[in-house]
């Protein structure tokens, strides 16, 4: 009977140590995540970089073309990357003062 009550105790430590291991993996993942959805490489569709810019579609579209702002698609989707954007912007904006 001790057998068996020793072994129900040490089942009952392992699950307590698997549900906190449980636990610190997930705090892990949300910070993971938080931290990835901070980053400037994040991929932006057309309606997003539309509402942060806050211009029309046509608009960006001009800005493809004369800022040469690298686009990514996929099917009929357009998709940015944050970084190249601003990056793509900053060097038009030089060589047009110049």
């Amino acid at each position: 009977m001790k057998r068996v009550i020793n072994n129900i105790e040490k089942g009952e430590e392992i699950t307590l140590l698997l549900l906190r291991q449980l636990k610190e993996y997930r705090q892990e993942v949300r910070l993971a995540i938080e931290t990835a959805a901070n980053v400037s490489h994040r991929l932006m569709t057309a309606a997003e970089v539309c509402k942060a810019m806050n211009i029309s579609a046509h608009t960006l579209r001009r800005y493809e073309k004369l800022f040469a702002i690298p686009v990514r698609r996929v099917g009929n989707k357009k998709f940015y990357f944050e970084a190249e954007i601003k990056n793509s912007i900053v060097t038009g904006l030089r060589w047009w003062k110049e």
